[in-house]
């Protein structure tokens, strides 16, 4: 979910490159990690966040003392730390060559898949495709019958946006979670665990008490990938792709997360087409916000909680996410929240932070979090950043898949559990 910040022109060598079917080449660039030691220093950071149009930052400076990650080109690495020395900003490479870590990451998803072609059970520790995802959901629903998978609408390059329903069946009255994964392309983990939790809640139902009392309790709809053209190029060409794929005039694509009505237009988003936080030309202009818009209307008023799941920083959070103020329920939302983050932590010792959005990470306008809670008064609205805090970033290893599905889930089941 972190904020991109792109130049026009690299952003015309990104879309021919892709025109012409190459990988977008990141050998040589680096992620410089930060730190403001002081709000003179925060100001300082800010302003180059603002000014510089060739540092890409992947974190806001938002908070003295908190890491700010910057992504640089090769040939902009020396500048940027001569500006960060300049300013007593002391900084380290936090990643030393991104294309190299990205031809690993690939690798590594290749050597996997050789080693478990000839299993039939879906491998859950490992990435996947898009179209690996679906027929995942596909197969299992003709397998198992508290599963239907459906579709909720369509992408601009005619993909499918797939829900997957686990239910016990119809009853108007019942309440609903639902899920909104991935609408950040480049967050593979967040689909990941997002399958993970269809697994589980699929296949435990009836044999695991807890699970049982959830499915009895709860529908839950859960979109692994809810931008589905962005994390197809995010495998085909530009790993570190983040938005849609909607061509905006010389550039492509908008910002789901900023797409929605709340706020729309405000801080935190961009009325530049080429800019990562792209909020598009109005509210609900794309296929992918107006589909998410649409499953909360179609079970109002029964959704009880609604979830988006996105990488990296590991925080739980809360409306608002475009303003300071706190909402009236935020003690009840604060409480719920602390409890899956406990539940989350006790698993493997990861440490999260919690509270609301603009206070946690930064101000964003246009959210499905804020959209959620003002719009169909859904009082438990979170959105959550998984695993890492930077060391690997959006390039989480999958190694770390199932760990950071397991406690994701352990925390969810914590607060669906309360709020049964």
């Amino acid at each position: 979910m972190r904020l991109y910040f792109f130049t026009v022109a690299f952003v015309l060598v990104v879309y021919i490159s892709s025109s012409l079917g190459d990988r977008v080449d990141y050998t040589g660039h680096k992620v410089v990690r930060s730190r403001a030691a002081n709000v003179v220093q925060l100001s300082y950071l800010r302003n180059l966040q603002n000014l510089d149009e060739t540092l890409d930052f992947w974190s806001e400076p938002f908070h003295v003392g908190q890491p700010v990650d910057i992504h640089v080109t090769p040939a902009n690495y020396d500048n940027l730390a001569h500006s960060l020395k300049s300013a007593g900003i002391q900084h380290h490479i936090k990643v030393e060559d991104l294309g190299r870590a990205i031809e690993e990451e690939r690798t590594s998803i290749e050597l996997r898949r050789e080693l478990t072609k000839n299993q039939k059970a879906f491998d859950f520790e490992n990435y996947h495709t898009y179209e690996e995802i679906v027929s995942y959901l596909e197969n299992l629903a003709l397998e198992n019958p508290l599963v239907s998978v459906s579709s909720i609408g369509g992408t601009y390059e005619n993909r499918s946006l797939t829900m997957a329903t686990i239910s016990t069946g119809s009853d108007p009255e019942k309440q609903v979670i639902v899920f909104e994964c991935a609408v950040h392309a480049r967050e593979w983990a967040a689909p990941s665990t997002c399958l993970w939790f269809i697994n589980e809640l699929a296949t435990k139902y009836g044999s695991d008490s807890e699970i049982t009392r959830l499915v009895d309790g709860f529908d839950w709809k859960i979109t692994p990938v809810t931008n589905p053209d962005g994390y197809t190029y995010s495998w085909t060409t530009d790993r570190l792709w983040r938005k849609n794929r909607m061509p905006t005039g010389t550039c492509f694509g908008v910002d789901i997360n900023r797409n929605f009505d709340t706020n729309f237009g405000g801080a935190g988003s961009s009325d530049v087409p080429c800019i990562d936080t792209y909020h598009g030309p109005n509210s609900f202009s794309e296929a992918e916000s107006s589909a998410v818009r649409d499953v909360l209307i179609a079970n109002r008023p029964r959704v009880k909680a609604a979830i988006s799941i996105h990488t990296y920083s590991q925080l739980w959070m809360s409306p608002y996410g475009y303003t300071y103020d706190l909402p009236a329920e935020y003690d009840e939302m604060l409480r719920v929240m602390s409890i899956g983050v406990q539940a989350l932590q006790n698993t493997y010792g990861t440490q999260y932070q919690y509270g609301n959005h603009a206070d946690t990470i930064y101000i964003a306008s246009g959210t499905t979090l804020d959209h959620a809670y003002t719009a169909e008064d859904i009082l438990y609205a979170y959105l959550l950043e998984l695993r890492d805090t930077g060391e690997f970033g959006f390039e989480l290893p999958a190694s770390q898949i199932m760990e950071t599905a397991v406690e994701t889930w352990n925390g969810i089941k914590a607060m669906a559990l309360e709020i049964l």
